[in-house]
């Protein structure tokens, strides 16, 4: 691990019986050959599905995003989410075992495809960055660092965990095995100088970036994206590949490698590690909430961007829009001109004849004897991505109630503080009112998150 370790804190009670429920259950799964775990995991993932509605809520909104811009026919979501709650179990307990398991027997179960793409340039003395995703088993992703040879370091840039035994136990095991380990908050040095030596750093480049973030496209929405690999790879002149891995049997698992051009562009990373994870979408963790909006300023990103980024974007900003009377063409306007991936789904009254000229504006108008819940789902379906953002400043505040039923983080209004609303604006009078509006929920604060 770079630099000198910030000491680690006292553990609690609570963290010495996770840390004690975690090796038990190590020790459990090291009587059973992996075939044997892999079938547990994927019943465990399947008892998930059926507890846990918030998660399957979060994995069938991260896959209708995924998947909103494809070209052709969206998969069936509910069978996909089906998959990746058992693989997600799967790879969770073979995750385990495998760090318990001997190498050599790891070994059998793993095929590689493109490591040429690898080995080449650490022949050539050339380090290489290695970009991937929160997918497959990840504990196998340390036996590829073996192929290289024994005489080539390499370890991931992560993130300590909160319970500090277990921080301690995964970083005594990785440096066992020769691993280098980079602490994500150490800096930018560590990393670089490896790469420059020719070794291996492993960087996971699917994750929310936050104000720290690039703002680009991935799978076709706007999104905070690192920029580390980009910027490691042009510091150290390493050479960059993308890392796939997916189960192709009961406890089998082929790693992919692909290569990247040197010197690519963020977004350009960010296209090439897509390309990756759709080797097998359910293999992919959709458990991280990738796309969340802020609750308070939902068409914030916490840093500033060039506007023109949005025009890429191929997958919308979706906002349920819900004006006052005679206010809509204001709310509308100052909506579409606050950025080019923002999609209106407008609820209007029935009767109201308000019309709109621009194709990224959807009516809706409302039959007052209809469950409001209903009609939520029905507007929700009219588009293969889902709905980002609530901003409902018409007559009808129970709309907002069941927005927060149906997950929606940000619901903007005038009714009130009090929940449901997250945050509450007075109704302006005016079209620069309701510019200042959309201005404040667009705002970048002074100190990113």
């Amino acid at each position: 691990m770079s630099g000198e370790a910030d000491p680690l804190p006292a553990p609690r009670l609570s963290h010495r019986l996770e840390f004690a429920a975690y090796r038990l259950l190590e020790s459990m799964l090291s009587w059973f050959p992996l075939e044997v775990v892999d079938a547990k995991g994927q019943a465990l993932g399947a008892l998930a599905w059926a507890v846990s509605a918030k998660h399957r809520g979060l994995v069938t909104r991260n896959l209708r995003i995924a998947t909103a811009g494809w070209k052709s026919p969206q998969p069936d979501i509910p069978a996909l989410v089906w998959k990746t709650f058992l693989r997600a179990g799967s790879n969770m307990l073979c995750s385990l075992a495998v760090g318990v398991t001997n190498p050599k027997t790891v070994r059998q179960h793993i095929q590689f495809d493109g490591l040429e793409h690898l080995l080449g340039p650490i022949r050539k003395g050339q380090g290489v960055a290695l970009v991937w995703s929160h997918m497959g088993n990840w504990e196998v992703l340390a036996q590829l660092i073996r192929e290289v040879g024994e005489n080539v370091r390499g370890g991931p840039i992560y993130r300590p965990l909160a319970n500090p035994l277990m921080d301690e136990l995964t970083v005594q095991r990785r440096t066992q095995e020769g691993a280098v380990l980079f602490n994500k908050h150490d800096g930018f040095f560590g990393p670089a100088n490896l790469l420059k030596e020719g070794g291996v750093v492993t960087i996971m480049g699917d994750q929310r970036a936050g104000g720290h973030g690039e703002i680009c496209t991935f799978f076709g929405k706007l999104s905070s994206c690192t920029p580390l690999p980009s910027l490691l790879a042009r510091r150290a002149k390493s050479a960059m590949i993308t890392l796939s891995i997916v189960e192709t049997g009961l406890a089998r698992w082929q790693l992919t490698a692909r290569p990247v051009p040197s010197r690519s562009s963020t977004a350009e990373i960010m296209h090439h590690l897509e390309h990756a994870m759709l080797d097998r979408l359910q293999d992919v963790f959709w458990f991280h909430d990738r796309w969340r909006v802020d609750r308070t300023r939902p068409l914030s990103f916490y840093t500033r961007f060039d506007s023109k980024v949005a025009e890429e974007a191929t997958v919308p900003c979706r906002l349920l829009v819900e004006a006052p009377s005679a206010q809509e063409t204001a709310l509308t306007e100052a909506l579409l001109a606050a950025r080019a991936d923002i999609f209106i789904d407008l609820v209007l009254e029935e009767g109201n004849p308000w019309r709109s000229g621009s194709p990224r504006v959807a009516i809706h108008r409302r039959d007052l004897n209809q469950p409001v819940a209903r009609f939520f789902d029905q507007i929700d379906r009219t588009h293969r991505a889902p709905i980002d953002a609530a901003l409902l400043f018409g007559p009808s505040p129970e709309l907002a109630g069941v927005c927060r039923k149906e997950g929606i983080r940000s619901i903007i209004g005038c009714h009130g503080a009090k929940k449901p609303w997250t945050r509450h604006f007075p109704c302006p009078a005016s079209p620069e009112g309701w510019s200042e509006v959309v201005s404040a929920l667009a705002e970048v604060p002074s100190a990113g998150k």
